[in-house]
C-alpha cells in the first residue's frame, strides 16, 4: 500500500521506446523526460533506481516478456513502497495482456492500452484509508451486525403459553357413544437459524425432546448389557472347551499328580 501517492509522479508501461500506457501527475514534460530515459534504460539489469535532485528514477524490467515499467518518484518515499507500486503495475499488465490474449508483441501502438489501465492506476494510486475512519467503519458494522443477529435470533419457550404463529395445534376429533373426544395435540417448535431457513420438529406434550432423549439413553443401556453378556458366555464357552479337551489329553487329573 501506498502510503503517500503524492510522492509519485510519473509512471509507465512501455515496449522499448514505445509508451503503452502512463499515469502522469505533475507536469506535462515528464513524458518527453521518460522518452529519454527509456532509450537509456539499462538491459542488463532486472531493476535499476537512480536518485538525482530530489527525484528517484526506477526501472523494472520483464525477463520473460519485452516490456520496461519506469516511474518517477520523489527522493522521500521508501524504496519498498517504490518496488511494491511498480510490481503491482508489472502483474496486473500480465493480467491484462493476458485476458485481452495478446499474441504479437512486435505491432504495438502507442498508448495501445491507456484507456484499459486507466482504472488500474487510479486503484493503485488511491489514498490510504485513515485508521481513524477505519476504526469508525469496523465499529459501525460491527453495530449493525449485533442489531442484526439480536433481530434474527428467536427464544421459544418449552413451556407455558406458545408464542403466537410459531405454534401449530392439530386436533383428531371423533364422536364415541355420541360424544367428541380431543385426540392427540402435536405442537411444532419453529428454530429460526443463522442463514434465514427455519427448522421445525414434533415436541410432544409427555416430555417432548428430554423424553426422546432420555429413552435413546435408556436403549443404549440395554444394548450395551446384551453385548457383554454376549461376550461372558463366548468366553465362558471357549474355557469349558479349552478345559474338556485339556481333561481329555491328561486323562483326567493326572497331571497334577505329576
Amino acid at each position: 500500500m501506498i502510503s503517500d501517492p503524492k510522492l509519485i509522479f510519473y509512471a509507465c508501461i512501455s515496449k522499448e521506446a514505445t509508451i503503452l500506457a502512463e499515469f502522469n501527475s505533475v507536469d506535462p514534460d515528464l513524458q518527453a523526460l521518460a522518452l529519454k530515459c527509456l532509450e537509456k534504460a539499462p538491459a542488463l539489469h532486472s531493476m535499476f533506481s537512480h536518485t538525482i535532485r530530489e527525484r528517484t528514477y526506477m526501472f523494472l524490467l520483464d525477463e520473460v516478456h519485452p516490456f520496461l515499467y519506469f516511474g518517477i518518484f520523489d527522493e522521500k518515499m521508501e524504496r519498498t513502497e517504490r518496488m511494491w507500486f511498480l510490481n503491482r503495475v508489472k502483474e496486473e499488465f500480465k493480467c491484462m495482456i493476458r485476458n485481452d490474449q495478446v499474441r504479437d508483441f512486435d505491432d504495438l501502438s502507442s498508448h495501445r492500452f491507456q484507456g484499459e489501465f486507466n482504472p488500474v492506476f487510479r486503484q493503485l494510486l488511491s489514498p490510504p484509508v485513515e485508521p481513524e475512519q477505519l476504526n469508525l467503519d469496523l465499529k459501525r458494522n460491527s453495530s449493525l451486525d449485533c442489531s442484526t443477529r439480536g433481530k434474527r435470533i428467536v427464544s421459544l419457550p418449552l413451556l407455558g403459553k406458545p408464542i403466537k404463529g410459531l405454534k401449530k395445534k392439530n386436533r383428531l376429533s371423533g364422536e364415541v357413544n355420541g360424544d367428541t373426544r380431543d385426540h392427540l395435540m402435536e405442537n411444532k417448535v419453529v428454530d429460526v437459524s443463522d442463514d434465514g431457513g427455519c427448522q421445525t420438529g414434533p415436541m410432544q406434550k409427555n416430555g417432548g425432546y428430554l423424553g426422546d432423549m432420555a429413552g435413546g439413553r435408556q436403549k443404549a443401556k440395554q444394548v450395551w448389557k446384551q453385548q457383554v453378556w454376549l461376550v461372558l458366555m463366548l468366553d465362558l464357552c471357549v474355557c469349558s472347551v479349552l478345559f474338556g479337551v485339556w481333561l481329555w489329553i491328561c486323562g483326567g487329573f493326572r497331571c497334577i499328580d505329576y
